[in-house]
């Protein structure tokens, strides 16, 4: 299979290192057709957008440089941060339904809503690497809180399932397949094992590989993520990204 995009990407409105105009024409050196923005939502400390408005300066700038590229299109979304224990986000509906893709994620770096989310969820995370006791109940809040949003939003993508925080697998692999939500293979952190996908891969979900692109070096490089997927024998129709 060949990846025709790449969904999950970051520019100077988060904390990606270039435009989203060089983004862009780094996407379309790597022989993509299409890339998405998706900076971080303002609750990730230090690295998102300074607002919810700016998704939609964002968008606009998307499409003023898709009109400039003419063979190449430009996306925009959000990779949201979930923020409650009951799967809210920091991006409202009224914002998320302007953009073009909404990616929702676990991150242990958050502005929380209230102080039972910051120490069930943002410091238990910090926490079960180091007290082995509470790994059960860290994979149990994670799970919950994941599968919630992807039952509240209208979720395209699950962004690095995972990746530092623990989940069960087998239910976020459902929730994925009863709501119609991508599953990221992300290559950018390199975490991710051919167990893991064959696991998610049987109960029917669609995955998306992405790079998770922070500087024009890294994006469109999406070569892990077909190993893996060549590993876990998942064909090029489970993949929204691909072609064969």
């Amino acid at each position: 299979m060949r990846f025709f995009a790449d969904y999950h990407t970051h520019s100077k409105y988060s904390d990606g290192r270039a435009t989203i105009s060089e983004m862009a024409k780094a996407a379309r050196k790597q022989g993509l057709e299409e890339i998405a923005i998706t900076d971080h939502g303002p609750r990730n400390i230090g690295t998102g957008v300074k607002n919810t408005e700016q998704y939609l300066k964002i968008r606009t700038e998307a499409r003023k440089v898709s009109e400039e590229l003419g063979d190449f299109k430009v996306l925009c979304g959000a990779e949201a941060n979930i923020v409650d224990l009951e799967g809210g986000i920091d991006v409202p509906k009224k914002i998320y339904q302007e953009l073009d893709l909404l990616l929702v994620g676990l991150h242990p770096y958050i502005l929380p809503n209230d102080l039972e989310t910051a120490w069930e969820y943002v410091l238990k995370n910090r926490l079960h690497k180091h007290l082995g006791g509470i790994r059960r109940k860290v994979v149990n809040t994670n799970t919950k809180t994941l599968v919630e949003a992807m039952y509240k939003h209208d979720v395209d993508i699950i962004s690095h399932p995972g990746l530092e925080m623990p989940l069960n697998l087998e239910e976020v692999a459902r929730a994925c397949a009863a709501t119609d939500t991508a599953y990221e293979i992300n290559v950018g952190h390199n975490y991710q094992n051919p167990a893991d996908i064959v696991q998610v891969a049987r109960h029917g979900v669609k995955f998306v590989v992405d790079s998770d692109a922070h500087f024009t070096e890294t994006v469109g490089k999406l070569d892990k993520g077909l190993a893996l997927l060549t590993q876990a024998k998942v064909p090029p129709e489970q993949v929204l990204n691909a072609k064969p």
